[in-house]
């Protein structure tokens, strides 16, 4: 085990002498099956969204008690990293996607036979929530293990963004299946395909990985990785992770979730664009949160080499830039506005893949599976927080801008948090 220990103001991924010296061309396809999975489960959660008010009317519920499937759904995904973070570990990266890939597939397949009651779909809900936890936390193991280290951010932005690629498949597919079946448990079970399908190739190329896998020698007793990860949790380093976590959350849930009720509703409430037009800016949000990751991931591996706080830092800082919402002289402008809703985009799809990348040098390779399950477990709550924080300002103010600055806030809190100077976990 090293001696040395770092300060968060010069985080430097540590070199073991066993990492192997080449790397498989087969990585990318075992990327490709982690993309999927990832894909999958957004497509599994964004499904529901565009067809709340006809969910509700089918099962004769509320449409807040509809709303509450979608809270259902984050409750079980924040749960799950605490158990695919320790699964990770110990059985592999190949075993956590597998589990997603079904979370994503059987229970919204089954859907279209079981789901005609309220309790139905929530039980079905929380067993989708769960390939949340279980496609998020493979991601750095696989990565630390099949890349090599100037392709782990490039990886990273990759899988990074899948993420709102699938929830933009899975916002635009639901709504042309329920027009054309008129039925939204057939619509939703019909987008289960992409659950089998990242079934299917995870089990054909994790069978194909086993002769093509890095070899490296990392063996370590349990009761030697069992003391690492006691030290990690006893770090202060580890709780501000969390912490700037927590904000990632509170920053990417409301704005993603409020932005398009903010640019349809008409004014003083929103900027009074109506639906049609809100689905575009959105659309513009989105893109610049595919492109951010991949964007960040390349300025991690060729400028910062491989020091995630710079590049975090920069994220945090375009991800500020949503507060230029508010101002007339952005929202009145189409150039202006285009601009800022592509900087904000990048900045917070950006945020995940840079905060798995800071795991991913900061501990022992034995327990990143587990610190990834800690991180990201604690920091979902912020999800939640942030919304129920912008939905009362919402609610005592009559308009977002309050909530457009709450969620700015966070992004200067995760920016403070970056440079604290604090020792990092030492790594093997």
């Amino acid at each position: 085990m090293s001696t040395d220990v770092s300060i968060i103001g010069n985080w430097e991924p540590q070199k073991a002498p066993t990492l192997p010296t080449s790397y498989s061309q087969f990585r990318w396809a075992v990327l490709a099956a982690a993309c999927l999975a990832v894909v999958a489960f957004q497509v599994s959660v964004m499904s529901y969204s565009p067809l709340l008010g006809e969910i509700a009317a089918n099962l004769g519920v509320s449409l807040a008690q509809t709303v509450n499937l979608m809270s259902f759904f984050m409750l079980s995904a924040a749960i799950s990293f605490f158990v695919a973070g320790p699964f990770c570990d110990r059985y592999g990266v190949a075993a956590t996607i597998t589990v997603s890939a079904v979370l994503s597939a059987i229970p919204a397949t089954s859907l279209d036979g079981i789901g005609h009651s309220y309790a139905a779909v929530v039980f079905i809900r929380i067993l989708q929530g769960g390939a949340v936890g279980f496609a998020t936390t493979s991601l750095a193991p696989l990565v630390l293990k099949w890349f090599p280290q100037q392709q782990r951010g490039l990886a990273l932005g990759i899988a990074g963004s899948c993420n709102p690629l699938g929830a933009i498949i899975g916002v635009l597919a639901a709504p042309v299946l329920f027009r054309s079946f008129g039925d939204w448990q057939r619509a939703v079970a019909l987008l289960s395909i992409f659950g089998w399908i990242t079934l299917l190739f995870s089990l054909v190329v994790f069978r194909l990985a086993k002769s093509r896998a890095p070899m490296t020698s990392f063996a370590q007793r349990e009761s030697a990785t069992t003391d690492v990860f006691k030290k990690a949790m006893q770090s202060p380093f580890t709780w501000v992770g969390v912490l700037a976590t927590f904000a990632v959350n509170w920053i990417m849930q409301p704005a993603f979730g409020l932005s398009p009720s903010y640019f349809a509703e008409p004014k003083p409430v929103g900027l009074g664009f109506g639906p049609l037009v809100a689905g575009q800016l959105m659309s513009v949000v989105q893109i610049g949160a595919i492109v951010g990751p991949i964007a960040g991931g390349l300025l991690l591996d060729k400028v910062f080499k491989g020091k995630a706080r710079g590049v975090l830092s920069i994220a945090f800082l375009l991800s500020f830039t949503y507060c230029a919402l508010q101002f007339g002289s952005v929202y009145n402008s189409s150039l202006r506005l285009l601009i800022f809703l592509v900087l904000s985009g990048a900045g917070i799809g950006m945020l995940f893949p840079l905060i798995q990348s800071l795991i991913n040098e900061s501990y022992d390779r034995h327990i990143v599976g587990r610190m990834n399950g800690v991180w990201l477990g604690f920091g979902a709550f912020g999800g939640a927080a942030g919304l129920f924080a912008n939905s009362i300002a919402l609610k005592n103010t009559g308009n977002y801008t309050l909530s457009i600055n709450i969620i700015s806030a966070a992004a200067v809190v995760g920016l403070l948090l970056c440079a604290l100077p604090l020792a990092r976990p030492r790594t093997s």
